[in-house]
């Protein structure tokens, strides 16, 4: 279940007005809403709520994530660094979805495992990712590495699309999914839980662990590419021995730990 979500501002019959029946307009709502929850997500619709935010709050304790739709100085946006644990504001390199496209991600139930923006760190070589319930998620740029018969990511044409399920660079895209799959244990258990009635199987797991690392069947040599797709079909027993650690090894995990993908 997605933290409590507070609007602050004025309503103006926008795409946010989905999220939350009311909009807190005073300093009283405000520090109420803050004190009642350790956990929450909040919206400022506009300047005004970044006055109300400066005066209303002054403790520094609790989750909470703030996400601005207008740009802040320099100034307040340090206050709002301390006053909330992850402030998401719109500066320059950070690129965020339009309106419409992060609050329907915002109302989404899968929101935790879905983007709204992010910023490239090119000093660093890493790209930070907002996620609708406003957490931060950092990846490293060479995992974007370009693969076979496919653009290489440009890094300067960062953006989120398809309403938060895919990271592009220019052409070369990827999958909200993969990256969460690949770097945040606590989804990937999400994602195999929605997948669970799917398919259980080693030979499932293979294909989720071999398609997020941008792999082909034919490239766990000496191992057949049709041995491969055996396995993944479950036409085979569950591989054990040499064909288990070869498989491992390609992956870049421990044999006991593929199941788990």
């Amino acid at each position: 279940m997605s933290d409590p979500l507070f609007l602050l501002g004025k309503r103006h019959n926008g795409p946010f007005d989905r999220l939350s029946r009311d909009v807190l307009g005073n300093v009283e709502a405000v520090r109420n809403a803050y004190a009642q929850h350790s956990r929450a997500r909040w919206v400022a619709l506009d300047s005004e709520a970044l006055v109300l935010l400066a005066s209303a709050v002054r403790a520094h304790d609790r989750w909470h994530r703030l996400l601005l739709l207008e740009r802040a100085t320099t100034a307040r946006r340090e206050l709002l660094h301390a006053l909330f644990r992850v402030v998401v504001a719109p500066d320059d390199g950070v690129r965020l979805l339009a309106a419409d496209e992060l609050a329907e991600v915002m109302s989404d139930e899968r929101a935790d495992d879905l983007f709204i923006g992010g910023v490239v760190d090119y000093d660093d070589k890493a790209l930070l990712l907002y996620r609708g319930n406003l957490d931060r998620l950092v990846i490293p740029l060479p995992w974007f590495e370009p693969r076979p018969k496919a653009a290489r990511p440009d890094f300067a044409a960062f953006a989120v699309t398809d309403f938060g399920q895919t990271i592009q660079f220019g052409e070369y895209e990827a999958a909200a999914d993969a990256i969460l799959y690949e770097f945040d244990p606590e989804a990937r258990r999400r994602m195999k839980m929605r997948e669970i009635k799917q398919d259980t199987s080693f030979g499932g797991a293979l294909r989720r662990l071999r398609l997020s690392r941008g792999l082909s069947r034919s490239d766990f040599q000496p191992l057949a590419a049709k041995t491969i797709a055996r396995i993944e079909r479950g036409e085979v027993e569950e591989p054990h021995g040499d064909t288990l650690t070869a498989i491992a090894k390609r992956l870049g995990v421990r044999p006991d730990k593929i199941k788990s993908y």
